[in-house]
């Protein structure tokens, strides 16, 4: 084993004054630490406490001081996840919980209708903005015990609390397809089955966001290890796909991929088609 020698023992005072007075600060300022488990098991538990069932934490990170956003699911559902902000001392500030709930029952609609088009892809929704529980006793805690999760009352709830009234609702989803695996259908098809299942969405009264990405065996696992833990995309997840989706386009058609800015971004059919014998 090798030793660790500090060459100058002049620095050896000066360290050990310095340790004792961090030591003594965080002492006197209540400070505590607390590992990436207990802080997991704080906000499941609270979580549990709050709507009565078992949740499991991914991810904790720190939000500055006492306070940490973590990511959630509850175990019955693991495709449910969502982020919520809470204090190490167990009080919850907000969390996603309904607005992921929503989420999801739309997802297993589209999930089914995707299985007919693709042979081979994981797909992920989320609330772009959602709607977040502060208590217990709010509506939105009480539509999840209550299995109130119709898309509608969701767009009312959310309408109620938005102050410009030209605001609706978005759903995100991200739908990675596994380029390696065998075309079940041909890509007019690709398009206008797509073009269809969000445009139903749309007329329903919620905007639709769609990150369409077709990627090689191994990018392709390495974003489902990725998406299955997390509540929505951040930037590590662009930089996974960033040469692999179908880029849109600035021309008017009836499917939008990807949102820039507040201007929705579109794709000809014509041009999916060119964009997807590209990657085969």
């Amino acid at each position: 084993m090798e030793e660790f020698v500090i060459k100058n023992s002049k620095l050896i005072p000066n360290f050990l004054i310095s340790a004792v007075i961090f030591i003594s600060t965080m002492s006197l300022s209540g400070c505590e630490f607390h590992s990436v488990k207990d802080l997991k098991e704080t906000i499941a538990k609270a979580l549990e406490d709050k709507y009565d069932e078992e949740f499991i934490c991914y991810d904790v990170w720190s939000n500055g001081g006492p306070s940490y956003f973590g990511v959630c699911s509850p175990e019955k559902n693991h495709d449910i996840r969502f982020e919520a902000l809470f204090v190490d001392t167990g009080e919850i500030a907000y969390e996603g919980y309904y607005a992921a709930c929503v989420a999801e029952k739309i997802e297993e609609d589209v999930q089914k209708e995707l299985e007919d088009v693709f042979n081979d892809f994981y797909l992920h929704s989320y609330m772009t903005v959602p709607l977040y529980s502060f208590n217990e006793t709010d509506i939105y805690a009480e539509n999840v015990r209550n299995e109130s999760l119709e898309l509608d009352e969701y767009i009312q709830l959310e309408s109620e609390i938005r102050v410009d009234p030209n605001y609706k609702a978005s759903l995100s989803f991200v739908i990675c397809v596994n380029a390696s695996a065998a075309d079940k259908t041909s890509y007019e098809e690709e398009y206008q089955t797509l073009s269809t299942i969000f445009e139903e969405i749309n007329e329903k009264g919620i905007n639709t966001i769609v990150y369409l990405k077709f990627v090689p065996d191994i990018v392709y696992a390495k974003c489902i290890n990725y998406l299955e833990e997390v509540a929505n995309i951040k930037s590590y997840f662009d930089d996974l796909v960033r040469d692999y989706n179908i880029k849109p386009s600035n021309m008017t058609t009836n499917i939008d991929f990807e949102f820039e800015g507040d201007s929705p971004i579109t794709i000809t059919q014509k041009e999916y088609i060119n964009q997807r014998e590209e990657i085969n």
